[in-house]
Formats: structure tokens, C-alpha cells, sequence
């Protein structure tokens, strides 16, 4: 019985000797065979830097052509590095220690790089024949607007895909060319990707507001810096553009001055907007961009509308001077009645400093009312090349200069998501670390260009329950000469109408704060003053007022109590300014 029972266990030791022979024959050849395709990745990977350059530098030239060749190349490498990585044995070896972290973050990289590459591959061509077309009777070539959205909508989604895949690779375990890469490639798609979306919500919406399926009317309101409101300004002038298959005629025009003051809201007013800034949201047409929520400024524009025409808009859009610079910059120059021009570098001067300095209040009405008829006839009858509109507004989109609101229930839900949707929608998509700061004139004047200002934030751990807090600091400025008070014009100052003294600059500062923070004060040049604290629009938001004399500066710290004890990186939003104001991320102390 033993004989057998060896025989067997020979057989046995054998056939586990050739097991073992072949698992490391099949390992030893996994590792060969996925060492000389990492290499071949790596290659593929490293020649895309130069196409990469090339393609930065054919875009900002706008030279589709060479996008196109750019693109090509890329796509190319990218699809080869992508097959290189994407077989079984590969991701066998990413369950390596060490090497596998490596193999997969090439493996993402690769995929990811692809599937932009084909996105814009496919974009080109309709770009192209965007840029090729135009519109005989000035405005938008409504058609190509409509064929370039799936598009732009597919490029737009691979980036944020790519932005999102490359946020989850850890780079700790990664060598540091590898992870160098990833972090650049991480960085520049994550600043993308709230771009390329907005981008694509505005190509789904533009061509059926723009009339694509029949006539829309869009009132635009035209924000007036010169007295600052959470939207950007006072509502100065409306515009009532009809929108015919891309084509775009200016129909009617008011100014605020023609909506008289209400002793009731035109429309209702949410609570909490009036205990921030009083009810007086809904009795002047001027304060209808004090709302974070561009949809309630956007119901009272229509109510205060509609007490002058019947044409019920299908669209609101808020723009503001620099907005409106921004596209001289890509119209050109706009002849005006008295013979001048109105260019992007005179249109802030123009517009708003020398009538408040040269004429009276009649004569201030009368000269906006024709340059606003003049200035929108002018950008709206030529023929509107997209590309150079899409470039121009970039910037001023992103910083919230534009906001755009729709009264079709599916365009509104696009918007709302991005930064066209108004201030609150800015702060939601801004993420969980964003903070957003609210400035309100209360003099009455046109005191904006002398109030210089700046801020910083920054997170505190004071707490014995181990939660974080963030201070958010603002500091004003009332740059006017000393005696501003009696050397300008009372309709500049004020003229004390609001109890301001002439040449003070009165404002009422708001800080938003993400969902779930606490209030924890706020501090007036170091002394702790009563503020008031709401959940406005849903983010908690503080507010306190303060003014300024000639040449003071105050410093405001608004003080928040976050949810959790994890780590805060405070991103800070504002209202747009006529200035561009520092933005510094510093340490802060414990209250």
C-alpha cells in the first residue's frame, strides 16, 4: 500500500515543480512583456509635451488649422498610449506594490488624454465651419450655433471627466516625473472643467433663446458700477432685444429713472433679502440686483417690466461696463450720434465718471439713454463672430459680471448650475470651500470709483471640539479728495439724502458663508459689532455697514464656525467691481 501511495506523492512533487516553473515563466514574462510597453507608454506620454505647447499656442491664435494638426498628433499618441495600457496584463501589475500605484496613474493618464483627444477631434470640424460662416443679416449663425452644442457638450464632459479621475490618483506612492505630470495635468483640467461646462450650458441654451425655434425677447439690464449692488451695480438702463433665427434688433428702451419708486414690493421679496438690505429691494427698480438668487432679481425685473410693455421676456441678462468692454474689445469701436466712438479703453470714462462730473441729472439721463441705444444697436447689427465673443467674455463670466436667466423651465436648470446663473449659483459651483463677499452702496451717490478695496481669509483651529474656523477679512478705502464733500456734484456725493455726509462713503457688506457654517461675529476695526445673520439663498450669510471719510480705511472680520474638523482651503468670491481687488489667503489668529 505504501508504493502507491509514494508514487503518488513523486507524481505530486513534479507536477507542482512544473507549476511552479510555468507560474514563473508567465510572471517573468507579465514582467517583461509589461516593462516594454511602459516604456513605450512613457515615450508616448513624453511626446505629447511638445504637441501639447503647439496646441496652447495654435489656440490662443485662434489658427484652427493648426489646432486641428495639433490635435491630430495628440490623438494619435494618446490612442497608442491608451492600447499600450489597457490590456489584462497591465492591470495585473498594478496590484504590485510600489510599481502598480505608477502603472495605474499612466494607465488614467492615457485613457484620459483620449478621450479628450477624440472630444476635440470631433470638435474641430464644427468649429470650423462656425468660423466659416455668418450671418447676412448681422448677429448669429443660429444653425451652426445649434450643430456645434452636442459638440462642445461631449468635449466638455470628458474634461470634467479627466479633471475628476485625475483628482482620485494618489501622487504619494508615484515617481516624481509621474507625479509632476499628474499634478500639472490634474491643475490645468480642473480649472478647465467649470469653463468647458459653462461653455457647453451656454451652447445648449443660445440658439432657442437666440430664436432658433421662433421669436424670444430678452430684456438686458445694464448694471451701473458707479453704485455698487451684490449683482454688480444699480440697475441703471433696461434693453428689450427681440431674437429672431440669430438676428437681433433692439425693440424698446428704459432707464431706471422711468420706473417710479413703490411703497409696496413690486414682487414678493424673500425674508431674508429684506433683513439684509431692508424692503427696500422691491420699492426701487435700482436695487434689483441686490438678491444673491439671480432668479428673484430676475422675477422683479419682469414685474417692474411689465408696468411699462406687454412683451413679457423670455430672458434676462445682467451685464455691467466691463462686460460691455469686453465685447468692444472684440467688436471694435461704436460710432455714437455726436460723432465720436465708444471703444473698450474710453467706455469706463465715458460711461461712468464724466457724466456725473460734467452734467446735471436731466442732461445725465438724456446722454445714457442715447449712448445705451447707440452702444447695443452697434454690438447686436454686426455680423457676431462666436469665437471672439466666447473669448472676450471668459474672463468677465467668470468673475460674475454677466448673469443670464431663462423663463423656459429647461434652459433655467442649465444656467442655474453655472457661473451665468448670478451670484449664489457662482458660490455653489465654486465648491464646499467657498465664501462669497457682497458689497451694497447706502449713500445713494455714485461714490464707486473711490472705494478701493481688498480682502483675505483664512482658517483658525481654536476649538476644543476640534472645528475649524474661517475668518473672512474686508478693507475699505474712500479714496476722494478732502474736500469732496463740497467740490463735487451733490448727485455724485449723495447730497446727504440718505443721512451719509457728502464725500462719505456708505456701504453694507455682506459674507456668505458654504451651507452648515456657523456665525461667529464680526469685528468692526477690531471691536466686536451686532450684525445681521440669515440664511440667505441657502448659505448663511452675515452683513454689517460701515462708513468711510475721505481717506479712512475700515476693516471688517466676519467670522465663521464650520461643520466639521477638516481641513478648509477659503476660496472667496466678490461682487464684481469696478477694480480688481486683492484676494490674499493668510493665517489667522483666535478671536
Amino acid at each position: 500500500m505504501t508504493e502507491p501511495v509514494a508514487g503518488r506523492r513523486r507524481v505530486s512533487r513534479r507536477t507542482v515543480l512544473l507549476v511552479v516553473g510555468a507560474v514563473v515563466l508567465v510572471v517573468v514574462g507579465l514582467a517583461a512583456w509589461v516593462g516594454i510597453r511602459a516604456l513605450l507608454v512613457k515615450d508616448q506620454l513624453e511626446a505629447m509635451a511638445p504637441m501639447a505647447a503647439e496646441l496652447q499656442d495654435a489656440a490662443a491664435a485662434r489658427d484652427l488649422a493648426r489646432v486641428d494638426s495639433a490635435v491630430g498628433q495628440l490623438a494619435g499618441r494618446a490612442a497608442e498610449a491608451r492600447a499600450l495600457s489597457g490590456d489584462p496584463a497591465w492591470r495585473i501589475a498594478e496590484f504590485v506594490p510600489v510599481l502598480g500605484a505608477n502603472l495605474g496613474a499612466a494607465r488614467v493618464v492615457s485613457a484620459q488624454l483620449d478621450e479628450i483627444s477624440r472630444a476635440v477631434e470631433e470638435l474641430i470640424p464644427a468649429l470650423q465651419g462656425a468660423a466659416e460662416s455668418s450671418n447676412e443679416d448681422g448677429g448669429f449663425d443660429i444653425d451652426r450655433l445649434a450643430e456645434l452644442a452636442p459638440s462642445v457638450q461631449h468635449t466638455s464632459d470628458a474634461i470634467t471627466g479627466a479633471a475628476e479621475a485625475l483628482a482620485d490618483i494618489d501622487r504619494g506612492p508615484l515617481l516624481s516625473p509621474l507625479s509632476d505630470g499628474v499634478g500639472r495635468l490634474a491643475a490645468l483640467t480642473a480649472e478647465a472643467a467649470p469653463v468647458a461646462e459653462s461653455l457647453a450650458s451656454a451652447m445648449a441654451v443660445l440658439p432657442p433663446m437666440l430664436g432658433l425655434d421662433g421669436e424670444r425677447h430678452i430684456l438686458v439690464m445694464l448694471q451701473n458700477s458707479a453704485e455698487v449692488r451684490t449683482g454688480g451695480g444699480i440697475t441703471g438702463s433696461f434693453v428689450l432685444v427681440r431674437a429672431d433665427r440669430g438676428t437681433l434688433d433692439v425693440v424698446d428702451q428704459a432707464d431706471g429713472g422711468q420706473f417710479a419708486a413703490r411703497t409696496e414690493p413690486i414682487a414678493p421679496v424673500p425674508e431674508s433679502v429684506t433683513a439684509l438690505y431692508g424692503d427696500r429691494v422691491g420699492r426701487f427698480v435700482q436695487n434689483t440686483s441686490m438678491p444673491s438668487d439671480f432668479d428673484v432679481t430676475s422675477e422683479l425685473v419682469r414685474a417692474w417690466w411689465a408696468t411699462r410693455s406687454d412683451v413679457a421676456p423670455d430672458a434676462i441678462l445682467s451685464v455691467d461696463m466691463w462686460a460691455v468692454r469686453a465685447l468692444l474689445s472684440a467688436t471694435g469701436p461704436i460710432p455714437l450720434p455726436d460723432g465720436s466712438e465708444l471703444t473698450a479703453d474710453n467706455l469706463v470714462q465715458r460711461v461712468l465718471v464724466d457724466p456725473y462730473l460734467s452734467l446735471d441729472v436731466e442732461q445725465q439721463t438724456v446722454y445714457q439713454r442715447e449712448l445705451t441705444r447707440a452702444l447695443m444697436s452697434g454690438i447686436l447689427t454686426k455680423d457676431i463672430d462666436p469665437f471672439a465673443w466666447a473669448e472676450a467674455l471668459a474672463g468677465p463670466v467668470e468673475q460674475g459680471h454677466v448673469a443670464l436667466w431663462s423663463a423656459h423651465a429647461d434652459e433655467a436648470e442649465r444656467l442655474a448650475e453655472g457661473p451665468l446663473g448670478g451670484p449664489a449659483a457662482r458660490q455653489q459651483a465654486a465648491g464646499a470651500d467657498a465664501f462669497a463677499v457682497y458689497f451694497n452702496d447706502a449713500t445713494s451717490g455714485k461714490m464707486g470709483p473711490f472705494l478701493d478695496l481688498s480682502m483675505s481669509a483664512g482658517t483658525a483651529q481654536c476649538r476644543p471640539d476640534g472645528k475649524r474656523e474661517v475668518a473672512v477679512s474686508v478693507s475699505l478705502a474712500n479714496t476722494a479728495p478732502p474736500d469732496a464733500g463740497t467740490t463735487l456734484p451733490w448727485w455724485l456725493t449723495g447730497g446727504g439724502l440718505e443721512g451719509v455726509r457728502p464725500g462719505d462713503i456708505a456701504t453694507n457688506v455682506t459674507v456668505s458663508a458654504p451651507p452648515g457654517a456657523f456665525f461667529g461675529g464680526v469685528r468692526v476695526d477690531g471691536e466686536r459689532v451686532i450684525s445681521t445673520d440669515v440664511e440667505e439663498a441657502g448659505f448663511p450669510s452675515s452683513a454689517a455697514a460701515v462708513t468711510m471719510a475721505p481717506g479712512e480705511t475700515r476693516v471688517l472680520e466676519f467670522r465663521f464656525v464650520m461643520d466639521s474638523d477638516r481641513d478648509f482651503a477659503p476660496v472667496v468670491l466678490h461682487t464684481p467691481l469696478i477694480g480688481d481687488p486683492e484676494i490674499d489667503i493668510v493665517p489667522v489668529g483666535c478671536d
